[in-house]
């Protein structure tokens, strides 16, 4: 096999492979050009100086390492608000970060991240969207909604943050080790929007809270229902409200936030006045937040050493021969809504079509094969005994009184006593927040249940983990269930699964992504101990959603969905 030249899941903090200077003697004179030179390993050692421009690190740009000598003295900043113009009208908070850290495996030391633009509204001075970050020795300052860590995880050790209204907010688990938090006015210091398929949020160990004269602040306040943020062992300053926390006048969200304490020192820490709805944790509760367990995920990260215990690789592979019983055949759907079916490593394109393009396709238990697909707003089924004749489409409205913008790629699992229907959707009212906070394109996996397509539970979301989903197939590995999905936030595009005990949840932490760039539309099919994901992009196959080959699609042939049939009914297909 050869190794695929953009992998981007190295286990370990391995030595950078150059080093790159910025500033009046550097090789650079700005961040963002030291960045574009930049390859995955290199260290970019920042010089002394304030240097006001935006920098992204994009995607494609792993593992680097942002160096400064001291914080006080190597500034990055600017000055942009909620509200500027911008292309498409005024900004919203996720155009004004100073720095943007879109790829995983990043690193800062000894820097100091600024928004200056002070009481102007929604003004970030970092966002974090990468996976595995590590922040030591830096300072964050602004004054409305500072630093945003908003997915995976993230490290923050000594760090000093400061800020005024939610200056702390976003939905990663990020652990904040021995930091000083500063409140310079009246206001919140955090504002999690931790979803539910999330165990962590926010965790505070061995903090400091400080502030200004006379300031009085909330510890937090729930940007979402399951808002989750704790402090361990942390020293809070007269500035803390005694009743602690927030609702954001919305009591409902009393009843999902997890909010709690340990410990806590200082005239800030009296808990007697406390809202009922947050926790003093035991001693055996707040052992279960170490920062190992916060930051582990599914690969045993630890920030400390940079190490991981399991790495997502994908390789190039040659042209495999997929494991079919005898008696069986593979019957794919493609995207114009043909069918075709295999019985080895060859495809054949039947003269039959389902009644819709792009459906998905399940053979029940009785041997009767359901599709279902989109039909604008609505869940189209129809069954059909032979392939051939389809009975006519039911249609239903399952979002209904939900204020759907969109209903797209629903999909079908079957637990053994009903059927799991499963679709992407964005709703109006948004209380579930992607990263842009755009409703025209925020799509989550929901659910309902049925045994007869008639009567439908009512829809739940099915899968949140803090980032747009555009398509998901649930699969059964034997005693557990995967769900393999797509990564929709721009501009990665791309497949990851999570796990769960249970095909409704809850899900735990995601893989890496495990395709290339853009790949969509999941379509996964047994092959003996392997399983095949067909996408929008190719094929891959994998044992155990660790180590996954690329394989070459046959010519022709690009599934978005497949199920297992008889023989005799794939090849009695006219051809």
């Amino acid at each position: 096999m050869k190794i695929l030249t953009f992998i981007l899941f190295a286990g370990s903090l391995a030595a950078a492979d150059r080093e790159l200077t910025v500033g009046p003697k550097g090789q650079y004179q700005t961040v963002q050009a030291a960045v574009d030179a930049a390859a995955p390993h290199s260290v970019i050692h920042i010089q002394p100086g304030v240097y006001k421009e935006r920098i992204v690190v994009p995607c494609a740009k792993p593992f680097l390492t942002f160096r400064g000598d001291d914080p006080l003295t190597t500034i990055l900043t600017n000055n942009s608000h909620a509200g500027l113009p911008g292309p498409k009208g005024p900004i919203n908070t996720f155009a004004t970060q100073t720095v943007f850290i879109q790829a995983n495996d990043f690193t800062a030391e000894n820097l100091t991240f600024e928004n200056s633009a002070g009481n102007q509204g929604q003004a970030v001075a970092l966002t974090i969207m990468g996976d595995r970050g590590i922040f030591r020795n830096c300072r964050f300052l602004g004054y409305q909604d500072t630093l945003l860590p908003q997915a995976g995880r993230q490290y923050f050790e000594r760090c000093y943050i400061e800020g005024a209204v939610d200056f702390i907010f976003g939905g990663s688990a990020a652990y904040f080790d021995r930091c000083t938090i500063h409140v310079t006015a009246n206001g919140y210091i955090t504002a999690a929007n931790t979803t539910m398929d999330q165990r962590y949020g926010y965790v505070f160990d061995h903090a400091s809270v400080t502030s200004a004269p006379n300031v009085k602040t909330f510890l937090g306040r729930p940007w979402r229902p399951w808002s989750a943020t704790v402090f361990l062992n942390t020293e809070l300053s007269d500035a803390i409200r005694p009743e602690g926390w927030d609702n954001w006048n919305d009591p409902t969200r009393e009843k999902t936030v997890r909010y709690a304490e340990y410990r806590s020192t200082g005239p800030g820490a009296p808990s007697s006045a406390r809202v009922s709805w947050a926790r003093q944790l035991s001693d055996a509760e707040a052992a279960g937040f170490t920062m190992e367990k916060v930051l582990a995920g599914l690969d045993g990260w630890n920030p400390k050493t940079g190490e991981v215990r399991a790495t997502v690789h994908l390789a190039k592979a040659a042209a495999a021969k997929p494991v079919i019983p005898p008696a069986s055949a593979w019957l794919a759907v493609l995207p114009d809504g043909h069918l075709a079916w295999a019985t080895g490593a060859q495809w054949t394109i039947a003269r039959v079509s389902l009644p819709a393009p792009s459906a998905r396709i399940l053979r029940a238990p009785d041997g009767v094969v359901h599709a279902v697909w989109a039909d604008a707003k609505r869940l189209a089924h129809s069954t059909s005994q032979d392939l051939l004749s389809w009975s006519a489409p039911m249609f239903t409205d399952v979002m209904a009184g939900k204020s759907a913008l969109d209903f797209n790629s629903p999909n079908l699992f079957y637990d053994g006593s009903r059927f799991i229907v499963t679709w992407s959707c964005t709703i109006t009212r948004n209380f579930i927040q992607a990263f842009q906070e755009d409703v025209e394109d925020n799509p989550r996996i929901w659910y309902a249940t049925t045994r007869d397509f008639e009567t439908f539970s009512d829809p739940r979301l099915l899968f949140d983990n803090n980032y747009a989903v555009r398509d998901a197939q649930i699969l059964s590995l034997g005693d557990r269930y995967a769900l393999v999905h797509n990564d929709n936030t721009g501009p990665v595009g791309n497949l990851r699964a999570a796990f769960s005990d249970s095909p409704l949840g809850p899900w735990g932490p995601s893989t890496d992504a495990f395709a290339a760039m853009g790949a969509a539309a999941p379509a996964a099919i047994r092959s003996a101990g392997e399983w095949w994901i067909y996408h929008s992009r190719g094929l891959v196959r994998t044992r155990d959603f660790w180590s996954f080959a690329e394989v070459p699609l046959p010519a022709g042939v690009r599934p978005v969905s497949v199920i297992e049939v008889s023989r005799t009914l794939a090849t009695g297909l006219p051809r």
